[in-house]
Formats: C-alpha cells, sequence, structure tokens
C-alpha cells in the first residue's frame, strides 16, 4: 500500500505525473490533479472550519428534508438535496479508496457517518417536535417512496456516482453537480430513517436505511472506477493493486441488490395486481372512474383500498369483490371509496 502525499506535494511533485489520453479523456496534469484534491481533502488547518461548515450544512439540509417529507413536499425536498454536503465526503472516499490511501479513506468514511447520524437524528428530532406520523398514522407519499428501494434505485446511483466523479475531474463540467446531488438524493432517506424510527415505525426505516446504503456503495464503486478512467488516477497505477478496494465494493454492491432484487420482483407484482384490480373494477361498472388502487398485503385477509369516481354507482359492490377473488386467486377485504362528480349545466 503506497504512502498518501500531502496536497501540496502531489499538486507540485513527480508523484503525481502528467499524462497522455485517457479512456474518457486526456489525464489531469499535475495542477489540475492538485486542484482536484484540494476540493476534495480538507487538510491541516482547513480540517477544522471544514467540518463546522459540514455539520452545519448537514443540521440545515436534513431538517429541511424532514419537514418536507412530513408535509409530503417535493418541492422542499429537492431543496434539501441541494443544501446537502455528502457527495463530497464520498467523492473523496471514492477517490482513496482507488488509489488505496487507506488513511483518508478511513477520515472520508468517518466524515460521511457522522453526517448520517446527524441527518438521522435530526429526522428523528422532527418526528418528535412535529409529531404528524405515528404507528398508525397514514404515511406521505415522500416518505414511503424511501423506504422500498429497488434495483432501479442502484442503477441511479451507480450513474450518479460516476457523473459525480467525472464533474469533480472536469470541472468545466461543473455545472452538472446540482443535478447530481439531486438525482441521487442522499439526505432524503436518513431523514426518513429518523422520521419512521421516532413514529414507531422501524421495518420502514431499515428500508430507508437500505436505500442511504445502496446509494453509498453504488457512488463508491462507480465514482472509483470513473476517477481511473477519466485521466485522475496516474496511468502508472491506474489497473495495478486497486483490484482489493474496487472487489470489496463491488461485492458490497451486489450484497445490497439482493434484497433490492425482491423489492424489484414485489413491486412488479404487485403493480400488475394494481392492474387486474382497475380491468375489475371497470368491468363491474363502466361508468366509473378509477383514481386509486392500494393493496396492503401485512393484513389478513389481503385490503384492498379502491377509489373511484362519478356521477352515479348502482352495482352491487359484492359482485366486484367477488371478481377481484376470482382474478388475483386471494382472500380479500374490499374498500371502496366512491366520490360523487356533479356535473352542471349552465346555458347563458
Amino acid at each position: 500500500m503506497e504512502s498518501e502525499p500531502s496536497i501540496s506535494t502531489a499538486a507540485t511533485a513527480g508523484l503525481i505525473p502528467s499524462g497522455d489520453i485517457g479512456f474518457l479523456g486526456r489525464d489531469l496534469d499535475r495542477e489540475e490533479r492538485g486542484t482536484v484534491l484540494d476540493d476534495l481533502y480538507f487538510e491541516d488547518d482547513r480540517r477544522v472550519p471544514y467540518l463546522y461548515r459540514y455539520a452545519a450544512l448537514m443540521v440545515f439540509s436534513a431538517g429541511i428534508a424532514s419537514l418536507g417529507l412530513m408535509n409530503d413536499s417535493a418541492a422542499v425536498v429537492i431543496g434539501a438535496m441541494l443544501v446537502a454536503p455528502l457527495m463530497t465526503p464520498i467523492m473523496a472516499f471514492a477517490s482513496a479508496v482507488i488509489q488505496t490511501w487507506s488513511k483518508r479513506a478511513f477520515e472520508s468514511f468517518a466524515i460521511v457517518a457522522t453526517g448520517a447520524f446527524l441527518g438521522i437524528a435530526v429526522g428523528w428530532l422532527t418526528s418528535l417536535i412535529i409529531p404528524r406520523i405515528g404507528p398508525d398514522t397514514p404515511l406521505p407519499e415522500q416518505v414511503l417512496a424511501r423506504t422500498s428501494p429497488n434495483l432501479a434505485d442502484l442503477g441511479i446511483a451507480l450513474l450518479a456516482g460516476a457523473a459525480g466523479a467525472y464533474v469533480t475531474v472536469r470541472t468545466e463540467a461543473g455545472s452538472a453537480l446540482p443535478g447530481v446531488g439531486i438525482a441521487v438524493a442522499l439526505v432524503p432517506p436518513l431523514a426518513t430513517v429518523g422520521i419512521t424510527l421516532g413514529a414507531g415505525r422501524s421495518e420502514l426505516a431499515l428500508g430507508a436505511l437500505l436505500l442511504f446504503i445502496t446509494n453509498f456503495a453504488a457512488i463508491t464503486l462507480a465514482a472509483g472506477l470513473m476517477f481511473a478512467f477519466a485521466g485522475f488516477v496516474p496511468p502508472r497505477e491506474r489497473f495495478k493493486q486497486r483490484a482489493l478496494g474496487v472487489t470489496v465494493t463491488a461485492v458490497l454492491v451486489l450484497a445490497v441488490a439482493i434484497p433490492l432484487g425482491f423489492n424489484s420482483f414485489y413491486k412488479i407484482e404487485r403493480s400488475e395486481a394494481e392492474v387486474v384490480v382497475v380491468r375489475a373494477v371497470r368491468d363491474w361498472d363502466p361508468a366509473l372512474e378509477v383514481q386509486k388502487v392500494v393493496l396492503d398485503d401485512k393484513t389478513d385477509p389481503l385490503t384492498v383500498l379502491v377509489v373511484v369516481s362519478g356521477t352515479s354507482m348502482e352495482a352491487n359492490v359484492n359482485d366486484l369483490a367477488n371478481e377481484i377473488v376470482r382474478v388475483t386467486d386471494e382472500a380479500i377485504e374490499l374498500q371502496l371509496l366512491f366520490e360523487p362528480v356533479t356535473i352542471v349545466t349552465a346555458t347563458p
């Protein structure tokens, strides 16, 4: 394992030589590599001021995310993503892993872990101060959306990690960095963990925590490889003695991919069941418009909530329940909510 040169040494000495053309563009020269290292690692007298700023931004972003989640406001949650400072230490961790800089890898991981703890703590405190969510209360869609990650979330994190590393190396593309932060959404899952823990919904907290771990692992893997391919890691170091860090990260990504695969299969299965229910409702009464279908398999029998709207509802609800049982081949409890629509005709 190589020693870790200081940022100033790396930028000015021959420890980071300039290279030729990399896989995704030319290799960075000494000055450019020094600039990237300076953006990733806050060392010596820069460390304490950076940590203060980092902690403050984590508290602010987690607070914004928590309130946005509890108010079911997507716009507020997006704002929290823009304030979140987590992407920089994760990029630093990925860079350290791909270059086998153990000290910097440990320090960057500690910064990420501290930020994650702050995010969860702020979400938990928010749920206690504003107790809108409890063990038996309905959950906002923005909260639920972060409690059941799937393979699509893994794909998003991989692409976002690659994009984040590319933007870090190619500073001329820096305008894309806010978009990367929004796409990967690092802080909202942490706030969701805290909110659901405060509400006594530990099973949902585990799902949100899995989403954050998925993001962290996938970003680390994709960003580390991108740092190498985009010309940040010196050519002589690109494929030598890097297998361990990449392999460990890849194994972690594969490990989280297993529960994500189960969640993806479950969502596909539930989506197909919802389509079947919608078709059954339309066959039962074509005059009604289906607004919403929710299947809750945590109950026994399966609870099927159907929200319909129309000018009138005259068909027998028991007939609909029997039809749903027939097409789903499951025992169900049907809850039908009818929203009447009044048509007013005016003649001038």
